[in-house]
């Protein structure tokens, strides 16, 4: 045997499945092109991008073509490699940035429920299943017409290993390209900065306080206010704080109830959800500790150790409610996670609802108005039981989850024919704010609780192609964490807005404790109140997914690092709103910077308390 041939023994030949998998890349290659996808362009740096897919995908092929020597097994994973990797490509499209594996790893134990399921559909466009529907057809025509009628290959060890370990090689190479397989498998890989690097803390359980820290808003409020008011804690689903005082295209404010609020509130312009989930945004509210940047604390940490300030509220006398409008409170293992926070009454809104609602349930559940009214029914009956108890309340609604599909015409405000997620997700957040009012009439209508804190924030945000991206676990600019927060309560706090300060939902808990006055008590809180405008206050901010974003906020600068690869980036909100600028390079803001930098390891060290169980002693 000569060396040629020799040679050739070891590298296998292009086969049907490599040339089906190239369609789809090179498609999806010109359509990442048009659309400025990262890393794809007709510069020399995103040919060589386009040359790489293409090799990532002979080897990855070339296993499976040498594997499957079988017939049948031929005509059942070929459409499904297809398939899958015509996903990821769809994917990345539309989120402008790869399918991210612990995304999946996360995420995967809520796949399955049926708004999940809409969700996981939501980057794929008419024209994708249009085109994966025409492409199987012509693979399924060229198959069963021109396909031999046996298999004759037999099972070749050394091709199929060699394209294997070269495929290995290549996952492993420090280079962000490759093919949708080949991304999904590099993003599994650890980054260069995953390991923790928190500075020793001089104490076991550094959280653990003996008493919380109080402001003078507490001493300000009148005699007649001051006996234990009502506390209602509203967070709308996925409240991107940029429609905020914003109009349509056509002029139509977006909020305009909301709008209306503000001037009788404290308001806070920069305010921040800590992540990008509503599980994650609640730990945040409830625990009043950063969320994790390796899991989620209500699935991931089960067992932890750790007690929410809703059980402060409860040990004050207070009956302590969790209201949300989804109908699964399973899901993240929110029952279990609320009554370690503390609340006594865990309920949804699928316990109260009635034969006329129906009209009112799309997309993920109810509609806000019928949330409203089903809420303050069971609080009617709370209330007749023990007319003693203050309440604190919190109430997580669904309406403007996204997608917001299946919203009917006639209630379609701003576009009567939405065309994108935007597009419906300004009808469902109109269609929400509007409904915001029936919340007040039925508080009102209602004596006992006459004398009564509303705060109205979000779970989370959710980017609405500021940056070009439809995706809260891609980006970390601040659509995908900037919330509205607005505190009311009549005849205590005067109209105020901050604007240059940051805070965020890890303050949430100090603030409403400050506001009663209460002092005297263990806790685990690392917020801020938003009435402390003295101490030096940033806020940290975790984007788990697409290569671990870790950030912290101290107006008017960002810092970001991605774990990943060690990339950092320094913005100044201030001159550059957009954030798109990185000055991180810029002699001027060495020392800033490097403060910041260093601001990122109570991040870690939240994650080191996390993962050791180290937040409350047991």
């Amino acid at each position: 045997m000569n060396i040629n041939s020799k040679f050739k023994s070891y590298i296998p030949a292009p086969g049907f499945l490599f040339f089906s998998l190239i369609v789809i890349q090179l498609f999806y290659t010109v359509l990442f092109i048009i659309n400025n996808i990262q890393d794809y362009s007709l510069n020399p740096s995103g040919l060589f991008f386009a040359v790489f897919s293409v090799f990532t995908l002979y080897l990855i092929s070339s296993v499976f073509e040498i594997l499957l020597v079988n017939k049948i097994l031929r005509r059942i994973f070929f459409p499904l490699f297809s398939s899958i990797l015509w996903g990821l490509n769809a994917y990345q499209l539309t989120s402008g940035s790869p399918l991210d594996f612990s995304l999946v790893k996360d995420n995967i134990g809520i796949s399955f429920s049926a708004e999940a399921f809409t969700m996981i559909s939501t980057p794929f466009s008419k024209m994708d299943i249009i085109f994966l529907s025409v492409f199987l057809s012509v693979f399924a025509f060229i198959e069963f017409r021109f396909s031999t009628a046996e298999i004759n290959d037999k099972f070749k060890f050394k091709p199929a290993a060699v394209s294997f370990i070269v495929w290995i090689v290549l996952v492993l190479l420090p280079v962000q390209g490759g093919d949708g397989l080949t991304l999904f498998a590099k993003s599994a890989l650890p980054g260069k900065s995953s390991e923790l690097y928190a500075h020793p803390s001089t104490s076991e359980y550094p959280y653990e306080r003996k008493s919380i820290p109080l402001t003078s808003i507490s001493s300000s409020v009148p005699p007649a206010k001051k006996n234990k008011p009502n506390i209602f804690l509203i967070m709308i689903e996925s409240f991107n704080a940029n429609f905020v005082e914003s109009k349509a295209p056509d002029g139509l404010d977006y909020t305009p109830y909301f709008n209306s609020l503000i001037k009788k509130g404290l308001y806070i312009d920069r305010f921040y959800g800590n992540s990008v989930q509503t599980c994650k945004g609640q730990a945040s509210i409830f625990f009043s500790v950063l969320p994790s940047f390796k899991g989620k604390i209500f699935v991931d940490y089960p067992n932890l150790n750790i007690r929410g300030f809703p059980s402060i509220l409860a040990g004050e006398g207070y009956e302590t409610v969790f209201f949300q409008a989804y109908h699964n409170l399973q899901f993240d293992n929110t029952k279990n996670s609320m009554k370690k926070a503390g609340f006594s009454i865990i309920k949804s809104y699928s316990e109260f609802r009635q034969k006329e609602d129906k009209p009112f349930i799309w997309g993920w559940g109810v509609e806000d108005k019928i949330f409203y009214e089903r809420f303050f029914g069971m609080l009617d009956s709370l209330h007749n039981k023990t007319p003693q108890k203050p309440v604190f309340a919190s109430l997580m609604t669904i309406g403007t989850h996204i997608p917001c599909d299946g919203m009917p015409p006639e209630k379609r405000t701003i576009y009567k024919n939405p065309q994108n997620i935007k597009e419906k997700y300004s009808n469902a957040l109109r269609l929400s704010d509007s409904q915001l009012p029936v919340f007040f009439e039925l508080l009102n209508k209602r004596k006992y609780l006459e004398n009564s804190i509303i705060i109205i924030t979000a779970d989370h945000s959710f980017p609405m192609r500021e940056h070009g991206i439809y995706n809260n676990e891609v980006c970390f600019y601040d659509e995908t964490f900037r919330i509205p927060f607005l505190i009311l309560w009549d005849g205590v706090i005067k109209p105020e807005r901050i604007s240059r300060r940051v805070y965020s939902q890890i303050d949430i808990g100090p603030t409403i404790t400050d506001m009663l006055g209460i002092t005297d008590v263990a806790h685990t809180m690392t917020g801020l109140s938003v009435f402390d405008r003295k101490s030096r206050h940033p806020v940290f901010l975790v984007q788990p997914y697409n290569g671990r974003f870790l950030q912290v906020v101290e107006y008017p600068l960002k810092y970001i690092t991605n774990l990943k690869n060690g990339k950092e980036y320094l913005f100044d909100l201030e001159k550059d709103p957009s954030e798109k600028n990185n000055i991180i390079g810029d002699s001027a803001n060495i020392q800033s910077a490097a403060g910041l930098k260093n601001y990122i390891n109570v991040i870690h060290l939240n994650q080191q308390l996390l993962d050791t169980d180290k937040i409350l002693k047991r």
